[in-house]
């Protein structure tokens, strides 16, 4: 396909957060020069910042240069990472959907999932400004599974859902952060101050990489036509027969932190299915409601349809 046939764009090119940033992280850089130059005390704090600015601008300009989607009338064109782009015809996907969740910090996700014929899940992360390409795709996608009765959805398929989602990305995120940690640590205690300055964000940010490499090793729901199998960590993993199930529901919890006279109260959402085994014992299964919303939904659903 030629570039005039491709009605919408996803990424690609370098867009004016980036080049804000960009002009931000050499402002910093030039601040930090002035600092350096004239002795101030500020010097620290700056170079902490700066280095947040320039692994920020570096992952920008990344995102920036290899990832896009461009969504034409017949297919689109997906890529990623260096070497993996793709062209996909519309007629290779069995279904395309929107879904979205907040995080943990109050942040809305949203996300365009595509569900190809042999599988494979896309999840395209998109924003406000995405939203006329997302569900132009959508409907693409829909008005050929609707003249192909074999594209329309079958829930009676297995479906996965997985803690490797995502998870290489988030633990070097994480990385970086903790390198950020340990070379203000480093400073700090250059500077003669006590452990108990910085030894708690160390320890906080090496008890979140054990979490997200747990949740990426052991993190596991696969659903199957007759039950399910779900492992949470490395040691209760369980299949369960959807009759063996006493009851389910799906909730979001709200947490609100802070208050208004110490910077602002803040809200963190938590999402749960919450299951009965036939013991009587009660499951809290923690996900992602923007990667997974229709997985845990098909799930949920066929708990509840044993029931009648």
């Amino acid at each position: 396909m030629n570039n005039k046939q491709w009605q919408y764009k996803i990424g690609g090119g370098v867009g004016c957060g980036t080049i804000l940033l960009f002009f931000m992280t050499l402002g910093m850089a030039a601040l930090c020069l002035w600092f350096h130059k004239t002795g101030n005390g500020a010097i620290l704090l700056g170079r902490i910042i700066l280095t947040i600015f320039a692994a920020v601008l570096v992952l920008s300009i990344y995102r920036s240069i290899f990832f896009k989607v461009l969504i034409g009338e017949d297919s689109f064109f997906y890529q990623s990472s260096p070497g993996n782009g793709r062209y996909y015809r519309y007629s290779e996907i069995r279904n395309a959907w929107i879904s979205s969740g907040r995080e943990t910090n109050g942040t809305n996700a949203q996300y365009c999932q595509i569900e190809t014929r042999a599988g494979a899940t896309i999840r395209i992360p998109i924003t406000g400004i995405d939203t006329d390409a997302a569900e132009y795709l959508v409907d693409r996608v829909a008005n050929v599974a609707a003249s192909d009765a074999t594209g329309m959805e079958d829930d009676l398929r297995d479906h996965t859902i997985s803690g490797k989602v995502q998870g290489i990305t988030r633990i070097v995120v994480l990385c970086l952060i903790i390198g950020v940690v340990l070379w203000l640590s480093y400073s700090l205690a250059k500077e003669g101050l006590p452990p108990i300055t910085y030894a708690f964000s160390f320890i906080a940010s090496i008890c979140a990489l054990v979490y997200l490499v747990m949740h990426y090793l052991f993190y596991r729901i696969d659903i199957r036509r007759d039950g399910f199998y779900c492992r949470t960590n490395p040691f209760n993993g369980q299949f369960y027969k959807y009759r063996d199930i006493a009851n389910c529901k799906v909730i979001e919890k709200r947490r609100v932190t802070g208050s208004v006279r110490n910077g602002g109260r803040r809200s963190h959402y938590l999402y749960y299915l919450i299951f009965t085994d036939k013991s009587g014992k009660e499951h809290w299964i923690r996900y992602d409601k923007g990667l997974f919303e229709r997985e845990i939904n098909i799930l949920a659903s066929r708990i509840n349809q044993s029931k009648s």
